[in-house]
């Protein structure tokens, strides 16, 4: 009795080895599309089509057929064959360093998109070129002219990020304006230059996720760190007075403009414009209705990190 009972076991332990064996048996297709039939036959109907690297779970064999089951083009799960010259049987730990790498892209990957949709916050480093000028209230003969100041300004900001961002910067940039006659022959000019530091604070809208144009606008403050008269007469000489004192150092205004962002590796670039509109009175004790105020036209170019 009991020798039977250990036999009958001994059978079950072997039957189920057999079926776990089965049940573990994985095809991996090699070839580029391989058809699968509704019977082990070449001349039946082909069901479905799989393509190369697309592994299989054999659910039995008939001669040089496997028997699988595949979707159909409309999804639908069905049982056909599959020919043993096109495809290989691969072990249990060759499915499972197939099989799981691929299900881990397939997870993450959309994560990983959905992350770099949109353009992240971080700092800022900017440079570029200002053409400053200066709103006044003197009539300007009609025998001259008033003129941009070009020069060098620069700076670095901060950007919270996303599609609306609060963005805050702290810049340098020239300011002036240079006032000559409109007859060329005619050498003299006063040109009226200074620089000074801005702290503009504004909101950034981004029109689509990512890579995309922008607009933003805000307020700024700043300080003149300095401000001088350099006058040229016809013959090319110049006097030059600081100013510095009889104006106000501290101004106020408006903010706007826009441009876009570029991804470039674990940065991103920007190309932006803006512009200043001064709204304090740079003179000291003016006159009623007399007023200068600071205009600029910025081009910048930066780099987030």
């Amino acid at each position: 009795m009991k020798r039977n009972i250990i036999m009958v076991l001994l059978f079950i332990l072997v039957l189920g080895g057999a079926l776990l064996a089965k049940e573990n048996t994985i095809l991996k297709v090699k070839v580029q599309t391989a058809n699968v039939r509704s019977e082990p036959d070449a001349s039946a109907p082909i069901i479905a089509q799989v393509t190369a690297g697309t592994l299989l779970e054999v659910a039995g064999k008939e001669g040089a057929w496997y028997e699988v089951t595949v979707n159909d083009k409309s999804g639908k799960a069905v049982t056909g064959y599959i020919h043993t010259t096109v495809v290989e049987v691969i072990g249990e730990d060759e499915e499972e360093a197939e099989v799981k790498p691929r299900a881990a892209v397939r997870r993450e990957a959309p994560r990983a998109r959905a992350a770099k949709e949109f353009a992240g916050g971080g700092v800022k480093l900017m440079g570029g070129m200002a053409m400053a000028n200066l709103n006044i209230s003197e009539t300007i003969p009609p025998e001259a002219k008033k003129t941009s100041k070009m020069g060098f300004m620069g700076g670095l900001g901060f950007e919270s990020g996303g599609m609306i961002a609060f963005e805050v910067d702290l810049l340098y940039s020239p300011g002036g304006a240079v006032f000559k006659a409109v007859d060329p022959a005619q050498k003299g000019k006063l040109a009226i230059s200074g620089t000074g530091i801005s702290l503009p604070i504004m909101l950034k809208v981004r029109f689509l996720p990512g890579t995309s144009p922008y607009i933003l606008a805000g307020g700024e403050i700043g300080y003149i760190l300095n401000q001088k008269v350099v006058v040229t007469a016809n013959d090319g000489t110049t006097t030059e007075e600081d100013i510095t004192d009889e104006i106000n150092r501290l101004f106020y205004g408006l903010v706007f403009g826009g441009g876009v962002e570029l991804k470039a590796g674990g940065m991103n670039l920007l190309l932006e414009a803006r512009y200043r509109l001064g709204l304090s009175n740079l003179a000291k004790d003016p006159d009623p209705g007399q007023y200068v105020k600071a205009t600029a036209l910025m081009f910048l170019l930066g780099v987030k990190f």
